[in-house]
Formats: C-alpha cells, sequence, structure tokens
C-alpha cells in the first residue's frame, strides 16, 4: 500500500479462535485444475441488473442518460442522490443493537453510457447507486476540472453521516479513473496501455499521485459486479468499516487502459467482518489484488487473479496480483485461485511507526485452505512474524488489547501471533518454497498448523536459495524457522519434472536464522506423515546445521572443480554432486585426489610405506609416523605426536614458487583421543631461507575422533619467495597426544576438490558440502 489514509483504531481486542476441527486432516488433497478460469466481465453469483422499467417505485430515481463528450453529469446525479436520500427512512434498532425494523432504501439508477463527473458522488446512508450492467454503464471521472476533488479521494464514497443499522449497494457498473485519457473500454487486452507509464493527467494539471480512487465503502455496503479500471489511487478503499461486502467484482485494464499501483482492494483500520468474494482480477490489472493492514475477521473467498510475467516484465517488477494479510487477526482465506500471485500473511511492522502502525498486531487465527495457487514468483503462502525496535533497544511490550497508546515514552504493544491454519492448498510451480513460516520468534506464542497441502515443483524459474531478512530456506515443499510445536504432516510434496527444482520436503530452521524453531511436529495424531516423491535430496533438512557451500564451482573439459567450503560450527563431512537432480556421487571428506597436487600420490596418502613419509618433516616438539590403520582415503595416513605440550606440527616437501601467485594447502585431521583445533597453512621460503608462515585463522576447525575434518589456506607468495611447503599444525596438544593427517595437497590457485561424470554427459551439475549430521549446504550450480 501507498500513501494510505490514517485508519481509525478500536479500544478493545475481539477473542478469535480457529476451531480444532479445522485441521483435521483425511490425507492431501488432489490436484486441481492446471490452470484458473478465464477473467470474464459475466456475473458469477450476481442478480441480473436492475432495469428502467422495474424502476416504478418512488423510491428509485433513474437518471436522465449521460450528456456526453466532455459535459459534467456530476450535478444530476448528485440531485438525484440528494432525493433518493429524502425517501428513505433509518432502521429501527433494537436496545441490544440489533435492527429490530430494516431502513427503507432509495435507489438511484444510472442508464447505459457514460457518466463524466468532476466529483466524488458522496452517498448517504441507505442510498444504493446501480447501473444497467457491469459493460454498459461507465462513471468516468475527470480530474482535468479540478484534481483536487479528488486529492486522497474517490469516485464514489460515503458522505460521512453514520446511521446505526444503515446499508448501501453500489452495482453494476464500471468505475474508470481515466489515467489513460478517455481509456478503458470493456475491450478485452492482452497488455495494459503503455505498462508502467504515469498517469496521463498527471503532468498536465500538478497533480499528486494520491488522486483519484474508485470506491470507497462505508458501514454495511455492499459492492457488486462493479468493473475497476484505469485508476491512479486505490481502486476499492474499506478501512475502519463494519460488515462490507466486496462481491463479483472486476479489476482490469482493458481497452488500452493502465493503473497506478495501489491496491486493487486496501485499507484495514481494523475495519471488521469484512467478506471479499468472487472477485476477478485479470492480467492487465495492476498493484496487489488484496492488502489490509490492520483488520479483524477478514474473509477472501472464491476469488481468481491472472496474473502473468510478459506483463510484469513490461512494467519492470517482479510480481503483482497478491493477497496481503498485514497485522489482520480472524478470518479465513479459502477456494481463491491465483495464477502468478501468492498469499502473505504477517504484521504491520513495515509501516511507519506511528499511528495507527506503532503497536504492532501479529497474524493470528487465520485459516488459509483449500486455495489453488499457481506460479508464484516467491512462496506460495507465507508467513511472517515482525516487530521493532524501541529508542530504547527494546522490542513491543505483549498485550491481548488492540490500542494505539504507549507505555512510558518510547515503548509500543505487540499482540503476539500464531495459531495460523495452513490446510488442503494445492500450490504449483512457486519460483522458491511452497509455504513459509519465519521471523522473530519472541512475537509469536502459538504454533501455527500446516496439514495436508499438496506441493508441486517448486523451485520452478526461480533462485536456489530464498533470504527472508531473517535466514535463508533453500528450495523446499514446507520450511519453518520461527514458533514452538508447530504441526506440520499430511503433506505432499511432489516434483514430477525430469529436471527436479524441489530439495528438500519440510526445511525446519532458517540457514544462518535468528531464531530455530522447537518441538516441530512431523507426525499427527492419527499417524499422518508428510510425503515426498521426485525431490532432488533429504524429506527433511535442518536448515541451522547447513554447513558453507563450495566455492568457485568451475566446468572444465575433464568435470568439475571447485574450492573447499569454509568450515563453521557444522564443519564439513564430505561433498555430494548432482546431476539435474540425481545424485551421482558422495565424497566423504573430499575427492580422490586433489586436483594439480604438487604433491606425489604417495605424499598425499602414505600409501607407500616408504615414499610417502620421505616428503614430510617434523615441526618442532613433533614426531611424524606413518601408520595403516587408519586413513581418511585409502588405509594409511601421516600420525603427528607430541613430544612437548603446545602445537605440533609437520611440513610437506618444498617446491618452487612464483611470488604474487596465491597458492592453497588443504588436509583432512582426525583426533586420537582428544579434539584440538587443526589449522592448514603454507611455509614460504626466500632466497636467504627466511621463512614466512602463514596459516588459517578459522576457530571451527576442530579435529575430532570419529570422521575426519578438513582444513584449508590460501595465500600469495610475498615477494621474494623461492618456495613453499604445506604446513599443517595441530593446536594445544598435550605431550603424548597423537592426531591423523591424509589427503594432503598442496595446490596453485585454490582449487582442492574435482569430479568427473564417468558417463561424459552434459547437464546441470549441483555440488552441495554436508555435515556430519548429513545436512546439506546451500547450492552450488554449473551447467555442461
Amino acid at each position: 500500500m501507498r500513501s494510505t489514509p490514517t485508519a481509525r483504531r478500536t479500544a478493545a481486542a475481539i477473542a478469535l479462535t480457529v476451531p480444532a476441527a479445522l485441521i483435521s486432516v483425511a490425507g492431501p488433497v488432489q490436484a486441481a485444475d492446471p490452470a484458473a478460469p478465464a477473467y470474464s466481465l459475466a456475473s458469477t453469483v450476481s442478480p441480473a441488473p436492475l432495469a428502467a422499467a422495474e424502476c416504478t417505485d418512488p423510491t428509485c430515481i433513474v437518471v436522465a442518460a449521460p450528456r456526453g463528450g466532455t459535459l459534467d453529469d456530476y450535478a444530476v446525479i448528485n440531485a438525484a442522490i440528494t432525493t433518493a436520500a429524502s425517501r428513505t427512512v433509518p432502521a429501527v434498532m433494537s436496545a441490544d443493537g440489533t435492527v429490530a425494523t430494516p431502513a427503507v432504501t432509495a435507489t438511484v439508477l444510472l442508464r447505459s453510457g457514460t457518466y463524466r463527473i468532476t466529483k466524488g458522488l458522496k452517498l448517504p446512508p441507505n442510498v444504493n447507486l446501480q447501473g444497467a450492467g457491469i459493460g454498459v454503464t461507465t462513471l468516468l471521472m475527470d480530474p482535468t476540472v479540478n484534481w483536487r476533488n479528488f486529492s486522497y479521494s474517490y469516485l464514489v464514497l460515503p458522505n460521512g453521516v453514520d446511521q446505526a443499522g444503515s446499508t448501501n449497494l453500489v452495482s453494476d457498473l464500471t468505475v474508470n479513473g481515466n489515467c489513460r485519457t478517455d481509456a478503458g473500454a470493456p475491450t478485452p487486452s492482452a497488455l495494459p496501455g503503455r505498462p508502467g507509464d504515469a498517469c496521463d493527467f498527471l503532468a498536465p494539471t500538478g497533480a499528486t499521485g494520491n488522486t483519484g480512487g474508485g470506491i470507497k465503502v462505508g458501514d454495511r455496503w455492499t459492492v457488486r459486479q462493479v468493473r475497476f479500471t484505469n485508476f491512479e489511487y486505490f481502486k476499492l478503499w474499506v478501512n475502519g468499516t463494519k460488515d462490507a461486502h466486496i462481491i463479483d467484482n472486476r479489476f482490469d485494464n482493458w481497452g488500452g487502459a493502465e493503473s497506478d499501483g495501489e491496491d486493487n482492494i486496501g485499507g484495514g483500520g481494523l475495519n471488521e467482518n469484512t467478506v471479499i468474494e468472487y472477485n476477478q482480477y485479470d492480467v492487465t490489472a495492476r498493484g496487489n489484488f488484496f492488502d489490509f493492514t490492520n483488520a479483524v475477521n477478514t474473509t477472501v473467498r472464491n476469488n481468481i487473479v491472472h496474473t502473468n510475467r510478459t506483463v510484469a516484465a513490461a512494467r519492470k517488477v517482479t510480481e503483482y496480483g497478491n493477497l496481503y494479510f498485514e497485522g489482520v487477526m480472524g478470518g479465513t482465506v479459502t477456494g481463491n485461485v491465483l495464477e502468478g500471485s501468492h498469499i502473505v500473511l504477517q504484521s504491520n511492522a513495515r509501516y511507519s511507526h506511528v499511528a495507527p502502525n506503532k503497536d504492532i498486531n501479529q497474524p493470528r487465527d487465520i485459516l488459509v485452505a483449500s486455495n489453488h495457487i499457481m506460479d508464484s514468483a516467491t512462496a506460495g503462502v507465507a508467513i511472517g512474524y515482525e516487530d521493532y525496535l524501541d529508542s530504547d533497544n527494546t522490542g513491543g511490550t505483549p498485550d491481548t488489547l488492540m490500542l494505539e497508546s504507549a507505555v512510558g515514552s518510547v515503548d509500543h504493544y505487540v499482540r503476539l501471533g500464531g495459531n495460523n491454519i495452513v490446510r488442503d492448498n494445492v500450490i504449483e510451480r512457486s519460483r522458491e518454497s511452497g509455504i513459509l513460516v519465519y521471523g522473530n520468534a519472541a512475537v509469536k506464542n502459538s504454533p501455527d498448523t500446516i496439514v495436508g497441502n499438496r506441493v508441486v515443483d517448486s523451485g520452478v524459474a526461480g533462485s536456489l536459495t530464498y533470504n527472508t531478512g531473517v535466514g535463508y530456506f533453500e528450495t523446499a515443499g514446507i520450511g519453518v524457522s520461527a514458533g514452538t510445536g508447530d504441526m506440520i504432516y499430511g503433506n505432499e510434496i511432489v516434483d514430477d519434472q525430469a529436471r527436479p527444482t524441489t530439495w528438500y520436503g519440510v526445511q525446519i530452521g532458517a540457514r544462518k536464522g535468528t531464531s530455530v524453531p522447537t518441538g516441530t511436529v512431523l507426525t499427527g495424531p492419527n499417524g499422518e506423515t508428510n510425503t515426498t516423491t521426485g525431490i532432488v535430496a533429504s524429506p527433511v533438512r535442518y536448515g541451522m546445521l547447513a554447513p558453507e557451500a563450495p566455492a568457485g564451482l568451475t566446468a572444465t573439459a575433464s568435470g568439475l572443480t571447485w574450492s573447499e567450503s569454509y568450515a563453521t560450527t557444522n564443519p564439513i563431512a564430505g561433498y555430494r554432486v548432482y546431476r539435474d537432480g540425481t545424485l551421482l556421487a558422495d565424497l566423504p571428506v573430499g575427492s580422490a585426489e586433489v586436483p594439480g597436487n604438487l604433491y606425489t600420490a604417495d605424499e598425499a596418502s602414505m600409501e607407500s610405506v616408504t615414499a610417502g613419509l620421505a616428503g614430510w618433516t617434523a615441526g618442532g616438539g613433533t614426531t611424524v609416523t606413518r601408520v595403516d590403520t587408519a586413513g581418511a582415503l585409502g588405509g594409511a595416513s601421516l600420525q603427528v605426536k607430541a613430544t612437548t605440550a603446545g602445537q605440533i606440527s609437520a611440513y610437506g616437501r618444498k617446491v618452487p614458487v612464483t611470488a604474487g601467485t596465491t597458492y592453497t594447502a588443504v588436509a583432512s585431521f582426525q583426533a586420537g583421543t582428544t579434539a584440538r583445533r587443526v589449522r592448514a597453512g603454507l611455509a614460504y621460503v626466500d632466497a636467504a631461507g627466511k621463512i614466512t608462515r602463514l596459516g588459517s585463522n578459522n576457530t571451527a576447525t576442530v579435529d575430532s575422533t570419529t570422521g575426519w575434518l578438513t582444513s584449508s589456506y590460501s595465500a600469495a607468495a610475498p615477494a621474494g619467495s623461492v618456495t613453499v611447503q604445506a604446513f599443517l599444525m595441530v593446536e594445544g596438544a598435550a605431550v603424548g597426544e597423537a592426531h591423523l593427517i591424509d589427503r594432503m595437497g598442496l595446490v596453485t590457485g585454490s582449487v582442492t576438490e574435482q569430479w568427473a561424470d564417468p558417463a561424459g554427459t552434459a547437464g546441470r551439475y549441483d555440488v552441495v558440502s554436508y555435515a556430519v549430521t548429513g545436512d546439506n549446504s546451500p547450492v552450488a550450480r554449473v551447467t555442461l
């Protein structure tokens, strides 16, 4: 949303719960139809328009036909509205606030044709405005006469009088904002007019970018079978209202029209009990389909949204048509068909931290069910929990009231989130993951439930990694990184592509995340589990255990090469190589040979009884021997043993160098009895015999008594250097302590890993490192 009017806030919260019965799962839903129904102006659920011949009652006023051309029809329509208002009778209210006797309403009926108006039509309570049909009656804004009449305002809006029990209906017409001059006829288009360009009336009139919206609704308004097209400002605004009903409307930019980027249905302001259903959004429309900020009990159901990447690219954007629930508490999002867009539940923390967005409402008690989401530019469904820090560097004070007030002079309130249910949706071909839950765990106090969804072909045409701002997800069917006890079961994650792009079924925890989920439940009460078919890697991946990705992956004529992954608290246990989504190689420790090794095979592996050890010299306080009881690769290794406490080390054979050239030492270590920090390093020697010893400063390279841990180090040869040798160290050893070293290498450059496809087949190759836990790193990719 942009430049939104100030939203009202109410003082007390409304209790919101989602019945437990709503989360029961019989099994994954079946795949839905492959595409959304085509956009059409034809009514889905609305009655036929009111005909002039039926408008015979004194409470029905037929407006004269439009005058045509550039003549202003405002006065004649406004006069009819005034007459209609005089013929209404207010509702009679009961003592409990309910309607005892409904109001008598009056109708202003517009004929076929285009009514040009220079001021917004303000409807009093109980006055309806109807046309002869969505495609034949048009209200056309003319902001060129006095654009200030439409500044932060609308073609149709309430007159500001609140009346208990009143109702209003706007139906069966088109509202046209004249963004493209006199364009917008109901003629189907593939592209909007001049995609992304500013509206025509802005520069000539000096109007601001918040000029001229479509319809602003009031309490108990119904907007039905209205076409919205060609607007600079919000198309339909629902803010601070109760019981508004938005049904069977259409949003497009046909007939050479175009709009600016504000939401098609926008607002919030703690509006209550809004129902948005059976609306359609064409590929030529612009902006979010829906975006409420701060609302209660919002129902969005059975809507159809079409977008495509051709239109997005023409506007130089990546996506549009999305559904945003920002600080919305309670409601349902069901039965919608979204083509190229997605659903986001998040807090209102991304707005300026002043009223009405000083206090923060987290997404809570929302049911997202039975939607069909296709070809999203990011995730299919995203739930984000976010707060902000006050000037005292603390977050919000938890509270259950929805109000704008302060604790002291700097604090704000935050209403905690959770208890959202995402079930029985079909999510196909999202560029990123299917369903994601992420953010600040401190502002979420109830688990979310993700059950019975079918997620197909995540990652199509997308990146391999999605940055949420608080951690990274590799492409998965479902990912969660914030919360305690979230329930994820009964979901079906499928990749049926020849080159699968879905790496994981469920990712628990974000890589480099700011919070770690706990107690995640992956089996339902009746034994329901998640199933995966055709995915690349594993059904479950723990993102917080992921190591660093391989660096510098390169394809050569002989195969793939890459540099060692940097060791972190999740040390590297090995590498995996995939071609077109199929695992071809698992390389514990690393490749069998260090590519371009300046040391001989015997020196690198100790497999020869005599030749290998001949290339190695003990450092101070150290003895070196060959052992044939264990090896990282093969059955032998170099043993370094401490004769004095402290650092123990071994030096490899000296090789000639060129000053300024980068060299890399690499080796794998295993502890005999006690884990220690281990380091690879380089010892450069100049012509005078001066030795410059350099080594890795990585503190995470600590070996263990099981498995092997690799360290590598790269540095350019200092000026005057004539030789270099590998310098391999173990820190803080006790007297008598022994460590094993194997797969030792010294290379020019930094490449220390390699793999060649024995089939010699070209394809898309992915390489990951993996941790001792088995969890993969991010993906490095190259195509041959």
